[in-house]
Formats: structure tokens, sequence, C-alpha cells
């Protein structure tokens, strides 16, 4: 076990942030481990003493355009000081200066590719379109499990989703980027942040299950899920894996239709959550939120992943 994970298990809290002092004057510009200490610090009962650490980590995930990251961590802040509403107009600000300095289009993750979502499947697409073989599925053996409840808090008695090495902390980071964010104006933009909630869900459980009502969208934004959905056999059969950044769950949301998938989590995650009755408030005084989350949808509605397992003989 990572010395820091036994020293927070066995609530010996000064303890876990001397060492990750230790550990960040060595490398003190690896963002795990400056959320690391301020997770522990909150711990300890130390939250304000954490919220200087979050504000300029925040900030630096903002502008390095890592933006779903930089509103987990706000949403940190929130929980230590409820009051305060500045750091939303900062995230704005950086989030949208980072997005005019991108290259390529609106509603493209890296390589121009729309960024793919769980209920982007189209049944209807012709499965061979694009000339590519099939995947070969990954048959999941074992039923997912009933739908978690997911936490609100962070749990931060399990630092697992921040835990890194010396290796990982020099290795350059891809530029995660959410482009939804990208076409909202700064007080849309503000209106949907403060509308989000964190939550976390630990791994096999399951955060949507495919048949149920969905009134939800969400944003990966730690660790690595997986979606599967039944194939003609009524095996749960694995489509696609996503990584942090990735936004689903729009199409129930917009339309009232049953989720598309399963998704499960294959790590420690905390997703950004956005439910219907906070999006039809936001949409009441910002009504193009609205119109952005659906040309968003349509932008990534291209992949045939599921038509391909729904048609396997």
């Amino acid at each position: 076990m990572d010395p820091v994970q036994d020293l927070v298990a066995r609530k010996s809290y000064p303890k876990a942030v001397e060492l990750l002092k230790a550990q960040l004057a060595r490398r003190p510009n690896d963002p795990r481990l400056r959320l690391k200490l301020a997770d522990v610090l909150i711990l300890a009962g130390r939250g304000q003493e954490a919220v200087g650490g979050l504000m300029a980590l925040a900030d630096a995930e903002a502008a390095d355009g890592f933006a779903a990251k930089a509103i987990a961590i706000l949403k940190r802040i929130e929980k230590i000081e409820p009051g305060r509403r500045d750091v939303e107009e900062r995230l704005a600000r950086l989030i949208q200066e980072k997005v005019r300095r991108a290259p390529g289009p609106a509603g493209t993750a890296a390589g121009g590719r729309p960024e793919l979502g769980l209920e982007e499947f189209d049944p209807s697409a012709d499965p061979l379109a694009s000339g590519a073989p099939p995947p070969e599925p990954e048959i999941n053996p074992d039923p997912p499990a009933p739908v978690a409840t997911p936490t609100a808090d962070p749990d931060l008695e399990d630092l697992a989703y921040v835990a890194g090495t010396e290796t990982d902390a020099a290795a350059p980071r891809a530029v995660v980027s959410t482009p939804l964010f990208e076409g909202f104006s700064r007080d849309e933009l503000v209106a949907v942040i403060r509308g989000l909630k964190l939550l976390t869900f630990e791994p096999g459980d399951v955060l949507v299950t495919e048949g149920a009502p969905g009134g939800s969208l969400f944003i990966l934004t730690t660790g690595t899920v997986k979606a599967f959905v039944k194939d003609a056999r009524g095996e749960s059969v694995k489509v696609h894996e996503l990584g942090e950044g990735s936004f689903f769950g729009e199409i129930s949301i917009l339309t009232g239709k049953p989720r598309t998938a399963t998704l499960t989590a294959a790590t420690s995650c905390e997703v950004l959550e956005l439910d219907k009755a906070t999006l039809d408030s936001i949409t009441r005084s910002h009504p193009h939120v609205l119109e952005v989350l659906k040309r968003f949808h349509e932008a990534r509605a291209q992949d045939t992943v599921e038509a391909i397992i729904r048609n396997r003989p």
C-alpha cells in the first residue's frame, strides 16, 4: 500500500501531511500530489489551509485546458467555503481563454474527432460504413451489480485516484479537453459550473444502467469507466472504454429516453453531474445552453460501435 494511503487509513493525518509535503518538495509541480495534500488537509480538519493550494491548482488546470478537472477542484473549495463565488468567474475566464487559443474546431477532441460518450451510438447506422473491421468485443462474464449510490463528497479515505509515481509525474500529460464548454458564453459557463455536482465511484460501481430512465448528464474528471450493451443473446458486451474528459448521458436528459448502455467504473472515478432539474433551471435564464447541448450531441452522434454489437449474429 502507498505509505500515504496507509497513514490515512490509520487516520494519522499529521504524518501523512508531512510525508506529502516532503514528496512535494521533490516534485513541486505534480498536480496529483498537490491535490492529494489538499484532500488530506481537509480530512485533518485543516480545510482553510488547503484552500490556497486548491485555488492555485484549479487555475493551473483551467489554464492548461483541463476544464473538468478544474471544476472538480472548485467543488472541493465550495465545500470548505460554501459562500464563495469568485472562483467560478475566474475559472470561466481561464477556460474561455484556453478555448480561444486552442487549435481545431469546437466540439472535437484531440485529433479532430468528436469526443465519444456513452449515449452517442447510432443503432440505425451502417456498422461497416467506415470500412474498418468490427472490433472484437469483450464479454462481461458477470452482469453489472446494481447501481451504486454515489457520495456527494469525495471518498477521501481512499486516495488511490491521486496516487502516482515519480515516473508518472515526469510523463507529459495529454490535453484532455471537454469541448462542451467551448460553446458557452461567460455567463452561461458560470451557470453550468455552479450547477454541476461532484460524485465519486469505486471500481465495479455502476454509474448508469442500460434501459433505466436517465435524468443526468456526466463528465468524467478522474479515472476510467467501461460501457456495456446487451447483444442479441442478452449478453453484456463491452463496446467502449471512457477516459478523463469524456462526456455522456445527454440523450436521456435531452429526450427522456432510457439509457442505451451500462457504464461501470473500471477504477476509482470522480464525475461531475448535471441533473435535469438543475439544467431546466439554468435554461430558463440561459436558453442557449440547451441549444449548445443539442449541437454538441449531434456533432458526436456518429459512432457505430453499438450497432456493430447489436447486429452480430
